[in-house]
């Protein structure tokens, strides 16, 4: 057995180091959309705001379900490759 660290974010892929950074960008920017649209006075802009907003927490949590995905798809080959090198 080795000592090797195996935290997601040091052994995880640019693809999955992305997908994550990306799911918490959005995700952010989705938050202040939505509130910003809770301190609107003009109801289109509001309106505008807030389905922004989902829209950007939504695209935060798809690409939270890749980065996972990802994830999955190097543990699955990480256990692959120590059961055929035993």
């Amino acid at each position: 057995m080795t000592n090797a660290q195996m935290d997601p974010w040091s052994t995880g892929t640019p693809a999955y180091r992305a997908a994550l950074v990306t799911g918490m960008g959005a995700t952010f920017l989705g938050v202040v959309t939505l509130i910003t649209a809770a301190f609107t006075d003009s109801e289109s802009l509001a309106g505008t705001l807030r389905t922004t907003g989902l829209v950007l927490v939504g695209v935060g949590l798809l690409s939270h379900l890749v980065g996972i995905g990802l994830r999955k798809r190097q543990a699955l080959q990480i256990v692959r490759n120590r059961k055929s090198n035993s």
